[in-house]
């Protein structure tokens, strides 16, 4: 039976994923980092949407290593999701699962699982030595993904930051790191996902067929000030073979689904601190 590794389980691309495959019935083992003292209502709220699943288990990275992974497994690890978060410890990171491509591989390349990478489209520097250690790897796929938004969105994104009203500065720096030219509603880049791991392309990059998804968006979440100096058309970055995603969902909804569940969030965090 196949099992689907997500590493970065616990974080904001990871967790939707772990949640697609275990809504559909499917064995999930989910492989994060996350600091469980420093956002205990984060956890506690992911971990009541993914964590009773019978089909779910959990390891922390330290561990991933150990895990026994066959040809016919799929491993999804969200580059995105370690770019977003900006964490302290990326080389320890980088270094674990550099460690664990190499174990898959040590097998025989013929035996290696399926390795998919979900890559910012903005960066990929950081990232060479994992995508140097797939190179030879048939069975590995780089999708590059632009700025995906939606419920739990990591906090250094601007468009989290300007859902927390958090001040021009920090919303003005979030924006010099992000990038700009495309955007995607979570759920409508996961709904997209089995077609795109179908597809015969090694290196997919994801596209909203909305026009100037991510300007749209910026409107709906920015005051004026800074949503009048935006560029009002960004140049896009193609890094592969295009693939437009039908969103379902749109840039106003998506935006209106976000402050929702911060104000939850935010609601949760007071109640457990009276």
């Amino acid at each position: 039976m196949q099992t689907f590794i997500v590493i970065g389980t616990y974080q904001f691309i990871g967790f939707y994923v772990t949640q697609h495959f275990l809504n559909q019935g499917e064995e999930v083992i989910g492989i994060d980092w996350a600091d469980k003292e420093g956002s205990p209502h984060i956890m506690e709220e992911k971990e009541l949407e993914i964590g009773r699943s019978a089909n779910y288990i959990y390891f922390p990275i330290n561990k991933l290593k150990l895990l026994d992974i066959s040809r016919q497994d799929t491993v999804f690890i969200s580059c995105y999701d370690l770019y977003i978060g900006k964490m302290d410890k990326t080389d320890f990171l980088l270094s674990e699962i550099g460690s664990f491509i190499e174990k898959c591989k040590r097998n025989g390349l013929s035996e290696a699982p399926n390795i998919v990478l979900l890559m910012p489209i903005e960066e990929e520097g950081v990232f060479q030595s994992i995508l140097s250690a797939i190179e030879v790897v048939d069975s590995a796929k780089i999708i590059y993904l632009p700025t995906v938004y939606g419920p739990w969105q990591s906090e250094g994104m601007s468009f989290e930051a300007g859902i927390n009203q958090q001040g021009p500065s920090v919303i003005e720096a979030a924006i010099a790191t992000e990038y700009t030219g495309d955007a995607l509603f979570v759920t409508d880049f996961v709904n997209a996902l089995e077609g795109v791991l179908a597809s015969s392309e090694r290196s997919i990059q994801l596209s909203s067929n909305i026009a100037d998804h991510w300007n749209v968006c910026a409107k709906c979440v920015f005051d004026e000030e800074i949503a009048s100096s935006l560029s009002s058309s960004t140049p896009k970055i193609n890094k592969a073979s295009i693939v437009e995603v039908q969103c379902n969902t749109d840039p106003q909804e998506g935006v209106a689904s976000q402050r929702k569940h911060n104000k939850r969030l935010s609601l949760l965090k007071k109640w457990r601190k009276a």
